[in-house]
């Protein structure tokens, strides 16, 4: 193999197996629900999305972080004022929001907390199966996952194809592929085989957003038999410095969230009334500010939620406090629910499982008694 051949060679393995990653299951029942799931990789910052306005010990922990004309919610908690299409939806009635929510973990490594963010296990690596796919097994669905590998969240001890043709001009699509044109940018010819290859799976000029495959996902769920399920995952919520309150790097990242669940909202009024979309992060970010002007890895963060099947608009928490006594290692918000008590709400609700086969089997060794009240 010559180096040209090399170079093409290279570029087309580096896309291949640099994709995102989207799940789609199917169903013939007619009464079960979507479900779009949100990966939120790096740790969200709870308090900063849905911040406290009761609780004034957040001005004695947070400074450069603090989060100024913040959009109303219930008067208790303010919404970060770059989700102004999560605001529309919640005024509608179709949105909500589970704060101090987690999981019985505190070891603060990305690995450990979103291995058990997707296996939803008692403990990291306790399981080599997904919660969404044990819910997708449960329900008799079937899955279609468009990447390399299938995520964790999404296995199952039932087959689940993975699927990448070659022809699809519209792939998936992460920041990998920016990262890719960065690395080559400066060698003529990898950088033009690597153009090459982007633009032949269809990637090049699409601009890695993810809210396209969020309207995607929707364009799915609406065809006549289509996916009842659909994934997504965006990256960079880890803002150890210089995090922002109002504006700044964890403010985008919350704009970017608003805008996928405001494509995947938008496509399709008959797919929306029929969605439950949730967001899923491995912890949320230290309550205490660091001395970098930003936050470090932490415990609870916060769950939103969106859809039809929503419909009545509430925050949901059992409020811990923001006081150095009532701080976990007097530094994070504390968890006070369970994570994987909301995940099984909604599948109960989506799926139709029962809250014994969810405790039984998706989320063994939990309670699930939890009822959000937010489904009319």
């Amino acid at each position: 193999m010559n180096r040209r051949d090399f170079i093409k060679a290279s570029a087309a393995s580096a896309v291949a197996y640099t994709m995102g990653h989207s799940i789609f299951s199917s169903a013939s029942d007619s009464n079960i629900g979507n479900v779009f799931v949100i990966l939120l990789r790096g740790g969200m910052d709870g308090l900063a999305a849905a911040q406290p306005l009761q609780d004034k010990k957040i001005y004695d922990i947070r400074s450069s972080c603090i989060v100024e004309n913040t959009l109303k919610l219930d008067g208790n908690f303010g919404l970060h004022p770059s989700m102004k299409n999560f605001s529309d939806r919640w005024h509608a009635g179709n949105a909500g929001i589970v704060h101090a929510t987690g999981f019985d973990y505190y070891g603060r490594s990305h690995f450990e907390g979103q291995n058990l963010m997707e296996g939803g296990g008692g403990a990291p690596y306790a399981t080599s199966t997904g919660w969404l796919g044990r819910a997708m097994e449960v329900s008799n669905l079937s899955s279609l996952a468009l990447t390399l590998p299938t995520p964790l969240i999404c296995k199952s001890t039932a087959i689940t194809e993975s699927l990448y043709p070659t022809n699809f001009k519209n792939p998936i699509f992460t920041d990998n592929d920016t990262l890719l044109k960065g690395i080559w940018k400066d060698d003529m010819a990898l950088s033009k085989h690597t153009k090459s290859t982007l633009k032949s799976y269809g990637r090049y000029d699409n601009n890695n957003e993810p809210e396209w495959l969020a309207r995607e996902v929707a364009k799915q769920m609406s065809q006549v038999g289509g996916p009842k399920v659909g994934f997504v995952e965006y990256s960079g919520f880890d803002t150890h410095s210089r995090q922002g309150g109002e504006h700044g790097n964890h403010a985008r990242h919350l704009e970017k969230l608003d805008k996928i669940i405001s494509s995947f909202a938008s496509y399709s009024k008959e797919v929306w009334n029929n969605s439950i979309v949730i967001t899923v992060t491995e912890f949320g970010r230290t309550a205490k500010e660091n001395g970098t002007e930003g936050t470090d890895h932490g415990a609870a963060s916060a769950i939103f939620l969106a859809g039809g099947l929503i419909k009545s608009s509430r925050v949901i928490t059992d409020w811990p406090g923001l006081s150095k006594k009532e701080l976990f290692e007097q530094r994070d918000l504390r968890q006070t629910t369970d994570a994987r008590d909301v995940y099984g709400d909604v599948i109960h609700h989506a799926f139709n499982i029962s809250k014994q086969n969810i405790k039984d089997i998706v989320f063994p060794g939990t309670q699930q008694k939890l009822n959000l009240d937010i489904w009319g």
